[in-house]
Protein backbone atom coordinates (compact mmCIF):
# COMPACT_ATOMS: atom_id res chain seq x y z
CA UNK A 1 0.00 0.00 0.00
CA UNK A 2 1.24 3.40 -0.66
CA UNK A 3 2.31 5.92 2.21
CA UNK A 4 -1.28 8.27 0.76
CA UNK A 5 -3.36 4.75 0.95
CA UNK A 6 -1.71 4.54 4.63
CA UNK A 7 -2.78 8.04 5.67
CA UNK A 8 -5.94 8.05 4.18
CA UNK A 9 -6.92 4.45 5.94
CA UNK A 10 -5.93 5.89 9.36
CA UNK A 11 -7.69 9.11 8.67
CA UNK A 12 -10.83 7.32 7.87
CA UNK A 13 -10.31 4.82 11.04
CA UNK A 14 -9.76 7.71 12.89
CA UNK A 15 -13.04 9.24 12.03
CA UNK A 16 -14.91 6.23 12.29
CA UNK A 17 -13.56 5.69 15.61
CA UNK A 18 -14.89 9.64 16.82
CA UNK A 19 -17.80 9.16 15.12
CA UNK A 20 -18.22 6.28 17.34
CA UNK A 21 -17.52 7.81 20.49
CA UNK A 22 -20.05 10.63 19.53
CA UNK A 23 -22.70 8.16 18.96
CA UNK A 24 -22.12 6.45 22.34
CA UNK A 25 -22.16 9.17 24.28
CA UNK A 26 -24.80 10.50 22.89
CA UNK A 27 -27.00 7.34 23.23
CA UNK A 28 -25.50 7.23 27.11
CA UNK A 29 -26.92 10.60 27.37
CA UNK A 30 -30.14 10.34 26.18
CA UNK A 31 -30.71 7.38 28.00
CA UNK A 32 -29.80 8.71 31.18
CA UNK A 33 -32.05 11.57 30.14
CA UNK A 34 -35.05 9.48 29.75
CA UNK A 35 -34.24 7.88 33.24
CA UNK A 36 -33.96 10.70 34.95
CA UNK A 37 -34.49 14.18 32.93
CA UNK A 38 -32.66 16.98 34.52
CA UNK A 39 -31.63 20.20 33.17
CA UNK A 40 -27.90 20.85 31.04
CA UNK A 41 -25.20 21.81 33.00
CA UNK A 42 -24.51 25.28 33.00
CA UNK A 43 -20.93 24.57 32.14
CA UNK A 44 -22.20 23.42 28.68
CA UNK A 45 -23.85 26.85 28.37
CA UNK A 46 -21.36 27.75 25.72
CA UNK A 47 -22.80 24.91 23.04
CA UNK A 48 -26.45 26.68 23.41
CA UNK A 49 -24.61 29.33 20.90
CA UNK A 50 -22.73 26.98 18.64
CA UNK A 51 -22.16 28.10 15.27
CA UNK A 52 -23.83 25.08 13.96
CA UNK A 53 -26.42 24.82 16.22
CA UNK A 54 -27.57 28.84 15.00
CA UNK A 55 -27.47 27.66 11.36
CA UNK A 56 -30.65 25.75 12.49
CA UNK A 57 -31.61 27.96 15.17
CA UNK A 58 -32.69 31.27 14.53
CA UNK A 59 -33.96 33.05 17.63
CA UNK A 60 -35.65 35.69 15.19
CA UNK A 61 -37.29 33.27 13.06
CA UNK A 62 -38.51 31.08 15.42
CA UNK A 63 -40.86 33.44 17.28
CA UNK A 64 -41.84 35.24 14.22
CA UNK A 65 -43.59 31.78 13.71
CA UNK A 66 -44.74 31.97 17.53
CA UNK A 67 -47.02 35.46 17.04
CA UNK A 68 -44.81 37.07 19.03
CA UNK A 69 -45.34 41.27 19.28
CA UNK A 70 -45.24 44.20 20.50
CA UNK A 71 -47.10 44.77 23.95
CA UNK A 72 -47.06 41.18 24.73
CA UNK A 73 -46.04 39.78 27.73
CA UNK A 74 -43.53 36.63 27.36
CA UNK A 75 -42.67 34.43 29.50
CA UNK A 76 -39.30 32.53 28.31
CA UNK A 77 -38.66 29.25 30.64
CA UNK A 78 -35.41 27.72 30.46
CA UNK A 79 -34.00 30.75 29.13
CA UNK A 80 -30.58 28.80 29.67
CA UNK A 81 -28.26 32.11 28.76
CA UNK A 82 -30.66 33.76 27.43
CA UNK A 83 -29.78 33.67 23.61
CA UNK A 84 -34.05 34.07 23.38
CA UNK A 85 -34.25 36.56 25.75
CA UNK A 86 -33.01 38.78 24.52
CA UNK A 87 -34.53 38.93 20.91
CA UNK A 88 -37.71 38.29 22.88
CA UNK A 89 -37.02 41.46 24.71
CA UNK A 90 -36.62 43.73 20.86
CA UNK A 91 -39.78 42.13 19.87
CA UNK A 92 -42.22 43.28 22.45
CA UNK A 93 -40.19 46.99 22.90
CA UNK A 94 -40.97 49.44 25.28
CA UNK A 95 -44.34 48.40 25.95
CA UNK A 96 -44.25 44.54 26.43
CA UNK A 97 -42.31 42.48 29.18
CA UNK A 98 -40.29 39.31 29.31
CA UNK A 99 -40.12 36.64 31.81
CA UNK A 100 -37.07 35.11 31.59
CA UNK A 101 -37.01 31.70 34.25
CA UNK A 102 -34.26 29.38 34.88
CA UNK A 103 -33.63 27.01 37.56
CA UNK A 104 -29.73 27.09 37.10
CA UNK A 105 -28.25 31.00 39.40
CA UNK A 106 -25.39 31.04 36.59
CA UNK A 107 -27.07 30.84 33.72
CA UNK A 108 -30.02 33.43 34.91
CA UNK A 109 -26.46 35.69 36.01
CA UNK A 110 -25.72 34.86 32.06
CA UNK A 111 -28.94 35.96 30.73
CA UNK A 112 -28.74 39.16 33.13
CA UNK A 113 -25.52 40.09 31.91
CA UNK A 114 -26.24 39.69 28.09
CA UNK A 115 -29.24 41.65 28.53
CA UNK A 116 -27.29 44.22 30.27
CA UNK A 117 -25.22 44.13 27.41
CA UNK A 118 -27.96 44.87 24.24
CA UNK A 119 -28.90 47.82 26.76
CA UNK A 120 -32.45 45.55 27.02
CA UNK A 121 -32.44 44.77 31.11
CA UNK A 122 -35.64 46.69 31.62
CA UNK A 123 -37.82 44.67 28.93
CA UNK A 124 -37.23 41.72 31.39
CA UNK A 125 -37.76 40.41 34.83
CA UNK A 126 -35.37 37.48 35.53
CA UNK A 127 -36.37 34.83 38.13
CA UNK A 128 -34.24 31.89 39.38
CA UNK A 129 -36.78 28.99 39.24
CA UNK A 130 -38.19 26.23 38.26
CA UNK A 131 -41.41 25.34 36.67
CA UNK A 132 -43.64 23.75 39.05
CA UNK A 133 -44.20 27.15 40.75
CA UNK A 134 -43.72 29.98 38.47
CA UNK A 135 -43.04 33.69 40.42
CA UNK A 136 -46.03 35.16 37.98
CA UNK A 137 -49.57 36.04 38.61
CA UNK A 138 -52.52 33.74 37.11
CA UNK A 139 -53.81 34.65 33.81
CA UNK A 140 -50.90 36.98 32.94
CA UNK A 141 -48.76 35.95 29.76
CA UNK A 142 -49.61 36.04 25.91
CA UNK A 143 -47.05 33.55 25.29
CA UNK A 144 -44.99 31.17 26.90
CA UNK A 145 -42.02 30.11 24.90
CA UNK A 146 -40.22 26.65 25.43
CA UNK A 147 -37.52 25.63 23.57
CA UNK A 148 -35.14 22.43 24.49
CA UNK A 149 -36.25 22.51 27.68
CA UNK A 150 -38.88 20.02 28.36
CA UNK A 151 -37.77 17.29 27.83
CA UNK A 152 -35.26 18.01 31.08
CA UNK A 153 -38.14 18.61 33.44
CA UNK A 154 -39.02 15.43 35.53
CA UNK A 155 -42.53 16.25 35.98
CA UNK A 156 -44.10 17.24 32.79
CA UNK A 157 -47.45 17.36 33.63
CA UNK A 158 -46.89 19.79 36.71
CA UNK A 159 -45.31 21.96 34.26
CA UNK A 160 -48.02 22.84 32.02
CA UNK A 161 -50.45 22.74 34.58
CA UNK A 162 -48.22 25.64 35.81
CA UNK A 163 -48.01 27.07 32.08
CA UNK A 164 -51.77 26.39 31.96
CA UNK A 165 -52.32 28.15 35.30
CA UNK A 166 -50.11 31.72 33.94
CA UNK A 167 -51.39 31.69 30.62
CA UNK A 168 -54.06 33.86 29.66
CA UNK A 169 -57.39 32.11 28.08
CA UNK A 170 -56.48 31.29 24.31
CA UNK A 171 -52.50 32.52 24.87
CA UNK A 172 -50.08 30.42 22.97
CA UNK A 173 -47.60 28.16 24.15
CA UNK A 174 -45.21 27.79 21.83
CA UNK A 175 -42.84 24.22 22.21
CA UNK A 176 -39.76 23.71 20.00
CA UNK A 177 -37.31 20.62 20.66
CA UNK A 178 -33.95 19.55 18.49
CA UNK A 179 -32.50 16.13 17.79
CA UNK A 180 -29.12 17.06 19.23
CA UNK A 181 -30.35 17.76 22.63
CA UNK A 182 -30.36 14.59 24.92
CA UNK A 183 -33.37 15.30 26.13
CA UNK A 184 -35.16 15.53 22.78
CA UNK A 185 -38.86 14.68 23.05
CA UNK A 186 -40.36 13.55 18.98
CA UNK A 187 -43.48 15.70 17.89
CA UNK A 188 -46.27 13.28 18.45
CA UNK A 189 -45.08 12.24 22.02
CA UNK A 190 -45.54 16.10 22.95
CA UNK A 191 -48.13 16.96 21.39
CA UNK A 192 -50.20 14.41 23.43
CA UNK A 193 -48.62 15.70 26.30
CA UNK A 194 -49.75 18.40 25.66
CA UNK A 195 -53.38 17.51 24.54
CA UNK A 196 -54.46 15.33 27.35
CA UNK A 197 -52.86 18.01 29.71
CA UNK A 198 -55.62 20.50 27.83
CA UNK A 199 -53.95 23.00 25.15
CA UNK A 200 -55.25 22.61 21.91
CA UNK A 201 -53.36 22.28 18.64
CA UNK A 202 -52.53 25.51 16.76
CA UNK A 203 -49.49 24.61 14.40
CA UNK A 204 -46.15 22.56 13.20
CA UNK A 205 -43.24 23.99 11.64
CA UNK A 206 -39.72 22.37 11.23
CA UNK A 207 -38.97 18.83 10.55
CA UNK A 208 -37.95 15.42 12.96
CA UNK A 209 -34.97 17.16 13.41
CA UNK A 210 -35.80 20.57 14.41
CA UNK A 211 -39.25 21.46 15.26
CA UNK A 212 -41.77 23.91 16.52
CA UNK A 213 -45.38 23.17 17.93
CA UNK A 214 -47.87 26.34 18.97
CA UNK A 215 -50.50 25.42 20.55
CA UNK A 216 -53.52 27.15 22.69
CA UNK A 217 -54.70 27.15 26.21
Amino acid sequence: MSIIGQITKSVLNFASLQAGVVMGTQTTLRAANYQQPRPMPHQFAGLLEHPLRLRYRNPADLLGELGIAAGMTVLDLGCGSGLYTVEMARMVGASGLVHAVDIQPALVEQTRQRLQDAALADHVQLHCSGAYALPLPDNSVDLAVVVATLGEIPDKEAALSELRRVLKANAILGVSEELPDPGYLPAGSVMRLLETNGFRFGGKHGSFFCYTLLYYN
